[in-house]
C-alpha cells in the first residue's frame, strides 16, 4: 500500500467525531454547547453519561491507534510514519466533519503514542497524569505531565529523531488547541496546602 494511502486512511479515519456522534445519538444534544465546547469524550461523558463517554474515547483512540499500528506493522518505515502521525492528529484537529473546527486530539495522541509504543506508554502516561491530578487541579497542567510521560519513554526507550520529530508535532499541535488554557496557574490541592502552611 502507498504512503498517500495510508495518509488518507490515517487523515479520514482520525476525522470522524466519535464523541460528538455518540453524544447525540444517546442523548439528542451537541456536546459542543458544554464544558469546554471540545467536541471530546470528556464532555460526552458529561452529557451521556460515563458508559457512554468511555466508549466515545476508546473509539476516538482506535480511530488513530489502528492506522498507525498498522502502517508500522505493514511495512511502513519511520520516516513515513512521520506523515502518518502528521495525518493523524490534522484529521482530528482539522476535520473535514466539523467544518476544519475539530477536537483538542488527546485521545488521538493517545492512540498514535501507544501504536508507536505497542502499548508501553500507555501505563507511563497515566500514571504521569494521575500524580499530577493528585498534587492539583489545573487541567492544562495534568495534561502536560502526560506530555512528559511521552516525552520520558521517547528519550529513554526510544530515542530516535523520527520519533522525536512525531513528538514535536504532536505536542506544538495540541498545545495550539489549548492554547488559551497555557496562562492558567498551578492550583494545587488543600493537602499540599496545608502541608506548606
Amino acid at each position: 500500500m502507498s504512503l498517500l494511502l495510508w495518509i488518507l486512511i490515517s487523515f479520514v479515519s482520525s476525522s470522524v467525531p466519535w464523541s460528538l456522534i455518540l453524544g447525540f445519538v444517546f442523548s439528542k444534544s451537541d456536546i459542543r454547547t458544554i464544558g469546554d465546547k471540545n467536541p471530546g469524550g470528556t464532555n460526552t461523558i458529561k452529557l451521556s453519561g460515563i458508559k457512554v463517554g468511555l466508549i466515545a474515547i476508546l473509539l476516538d483512540i482506535s480511530k488513530s491507534f489502528f492506522p498507525v499500528y498498522f502502517a508500522i506493522n505493514y511495512g511502513m518505515n519511520s520516516y513515513e510514519l512521520i506523515f502518518i502521525c502528521l495525518a493523524a492528529i490534522s484529521g482530528s484537529i482539522f476535520s473535514p466533519f466539523l467544518k476544519f473546527k475539530g477536537s483538542k486530539s488527546l485521545s488521538v495522541t493517545c492512540g498514535i503514542w501507544l501504536a508507536i509504543s505497542s502499548g508501553v506508554i500507555g501505563p507511563l502516561i497515566c500514571l504521569m497524569m494521575a500524580f499530577s491530578h493528585l498534587i492539583q487541579k489545573t487541567h492544562i497542567w495534568t495534561i502536560l505531565f502526560g506530555w512528559i510521560g511521552i516525552l520520558i519513554w521517547v528519550l529513554i526507550f526510544s530515542f530516535e529523531l523520527e520519533f522525536i520529530v512525531i513528538y514535536l508535532i504532536n505536542f506544538i499541535l495540541v498545545m495550539y488547541k489549548h492554547r488559551k488554557e497555557l496562562n492558567q496557574k498551578i492550583i494545587f490541592r488543600n493537602w499540599i496546602n496545608e502541608r506548606k502552611a
